[in-house]
């Protein structure tokens, strides 16, 4: 081949590597821009004590941007925000607000929304505001849930592609999958292990019982992990690719963590909430934060991955023992049949 046809395949082949590189970044910028250019509130759930006219009233406040529920007294009020059903509550007074509770390890944006929508002071009514479950020092900043959401993730890719390198020798009987499987249960409860411990080194979630924080990050692994590898056996190692960008780039933009689901446009917010990552992201909190709330829709969402995904791996390695078997049993023929 000549210099010059030298150069034509590399232009050519360059020139179709920076198109796909193009239409990706347009499209994961439209993605992002159109997830977070400009986040409102959306129906954002809050108790207010007293008769549904002053929960009318709050609403009225914000149209559209808080969902007002009624309740009794405030220890309804407080069981509500202990049970994650809100994110503040409210005790109205003759000129506003007399007290507002907010909750900022459910959400920071959401408790600083409320303190600017329905605890600003004015010349007659200062009102008194109480955060009801703060963010723990060493976490002040809420961000702590995030980033361990985004170790999970990645690590759910990793340990995958880590599984497929194995020499062929390592992987045990490959008709049989049992080492794989087995790798990875192991490695979704060594992972829970691992961030349990390096939580705890630096105070996040340590008011949790050390099981309950094990449990969460494995069962959060094993969502990611399976799931990864149900796609890698059915498209190949492209599948870890797939859900690398679905999981951890998108998905760490929809999951809650930096924000609230009430904070993201709704598709993003239903969808972000359907993922490992969303799911996690809820199980976390109320791990940590929330051990009133239920935990039964964060669950059932990452064991529906986790399940899911172990089944598919092992049909698939149903289906290709019984392929291998049934090419074992069939007779050789022609003159290959001497050499067997």
């Amino acid at each position: 081949m000549s210099s010059a046809d030298d150069g034509k395949s590399f232009w050519k082949h360059t020139g179709v590597v920076a198109a796909i590189g193009a239409v990706a970044a347009m499209a994961l910028a439209a993605v992002f821009l159109s997830i977070g250019h400009s986040p409102q509130p959306r129906d954002v759930p809050v108790a207010v004590v007293g008769p549904p006219a002053a929960a009318h009233q709050v609403e009225a406040k914000a149209p559209g941007k808080l969902s007002a529920r009624s309740v009794p007294d405030a220890a309804a009020a407080r069981d509500a925000i202990d049970s994650r059903d809100v994110y503040a509550a409210l005790v109205p007074g003759p000129n506003g607000v007399r007290e507002l509770t907010i909750s900022s390890a459910a959400s920071n944006q959401v408790a600083n929304f409320m303190r600017r929508t329905l605890g600003e002071a004015t010349a007659s009514n200062v009102p008194r505001i109480v955060d009801a479950k703060p963010l723990p020092q060493d976490d002040s900043s809420g961000l702590s849930i995030g980033l361990l959401i985004q170790v999970l993730m990645i690590g759910g890719s990793l340990g995958v592609v880590g599984l497929a390198r194995l020499p062929s020798r390592l992987r045990g009987n490959p008709r049989r999958g049992v080492l794989p499987l087995a790798f990875l249960v192991g490695y979704g409860l060594v992972s829970g292990l691992l961030l349990t411990a390096v939580s705890a080194a630096y105070g996040v979630g340590t008011d949790a019982s050390f099981v309950d924080r094990v449990l969460a990050f494995t069962l959060i692994s094993l969502a990611a992990t399976m799931s990864t590898a149900a796609l890698v056996a059915i498209v190949g190692p492209a599948g870890a690719a797939i859900t690398a960008v679905v999981y951890f780039v998108v998905g760490g933009q929809i999951s809650g963590a930096g924000t609230a689901p009430e904070f993201l446009p709704s598709f993003w917010s239903d969808f972000g909430q359907a993922l490992p990552g969303g799911a996690g992201t809820s199980l976390l909190r109320d791990v940590f934060y929330f051990p009133e709330a239920s935990t039964g829709g964060a669950v059932g969402t990452l064991a529906i991955y986790a399940g899911a995904g172990l089944l598919v791996v092992i049909l698939l390695s149903a289906i290709a023992r019984w392929r291998a078997g049934e090419a074992d049993s069939a007779p050789a023929h022609g003159p290959a049949a001497g050499l067997a």
